[in-house]
């Protein structure tokens, strides 16, 4: 039953793959070489198709699967995803996006409400305006960002405990909303004037160093299962270089490491494994 509804979103445009009904991961692997090796970059959401046959073949061996659906160009939507806090302390997404859109305002727009308590808003893909993975100024604030090279879970999904992905509002269903000037703004800022002058540019690169941790964090965010924890450390100790060789100030350091955390989530990348492993390229610095 869920491969027919996999179709159907297929059949309007959208780019599906299976997805494990226990931690949402992907369950397309990656293809292999010669050697019988994984090709990274090959797997899970790159996988991503309309093609029916495939999508049948792939229900047939996972009925019960979860829809992913990739965004960006492929499926010509993206997604903000404001997160319930899972544990005290920890951010509530659903507050910060409500308000934002008090103060700002935003159109109505396809959207669904995930089993946690959150939700996925879904809006029209413009490729003169390409939305990433990365929450530009919103990060920590609990609202995840899901674009080209990420992925949402489409209702009726449902989770290994039962509890299923919805329809918000079905009369918004396939109406995508353009995304307003504000989030467009805060998702890709300009970027910012160094905090002090003797933090450089490194010799190594021309690049301007926010924009260096900006490719970073999508580097991590999209990189599938088997490569992840390599990833986040790399990316964790080209952060921890940047500030030993004062390129950029501690405080944006640390606002980098917490970007990690949530690029490390988007990834799939367990709460444990994350802290573990950006704590072990703290300890090198």
């Amino acid at each position: 039953m869920m491969g027919e509804f996999a179709l159907s979103y297929a059949a309007r445009g959208w780019h599906v793959f299976p997805c494990n009904v226990l931690n949402k991961r992907p369950l397309v692997r990656r293809d292999l070489d010669a050697e019988g090796k994984e090709t990274p970059g090959t797997g899970g959401v790159k996988k991503a198709t309309a093609d029916v046959d495939q999508i049948r073949e792939w229900w047939q061996r996972w009925p019960t699967a979860m829809i992913g659906v990739a965004c960006g160009p492929a499926s010509g939507v993206w997604a903000i995803d404001p997160d319930a806090p899972k544990k005290p302390g920890e951010p509530d997404g659903r507050a910060n996006w409500a308000a934002l859109c008090l103060k700002h305002g935003c159109a109505a727009t396809h959207t669904h409400l995930t089993p946690g308590g959150g939700k996925h808003l879904l809006f029209r893909w413009r490729p003169d305006r390409p939305i990433t993975n990365s929450e530009g100024t919103i990060t920590g604030t609990g609202i995840n960002v899901r674009g080209d090279g990420g992925y949402v879970i489409a209702p009726p999904s449902k989770r290994h405990d039962g509890k299923a992905y919805e329809i918000a509002e079905p009369l918004d269903f396939f109406s995508f909303a353009e995304a307003p000037d504000w989030l467009y703004a805060m998702l890709r800022p300009k970027a910012r004037e160094q905090a002090r002058t003797d933090y450089r540019p490194s010799s190594r690169s021309s690049a301007h160093p926010i924009g260096r941790i900006q490719g970073i964090l999508n580097r991590v965010a999209s990189t599938t299962e088997g490569d992840r924890n390599k990833v986040l450390f790399w990316g964790a100790m080209r952060v921890v270089e940047m500030v030993v060789e004062k390129e950029v100030p501690p405080s944006e350091g640390d606002r980098a490491f917490a970007a990690l955390c949530d690029a490390g989530r988007h990834a799939g990348l367990p709460e444990n494994e994350i802290i573990r492993t950006l704590q072990s390229a703290r300890a090198r610095a």
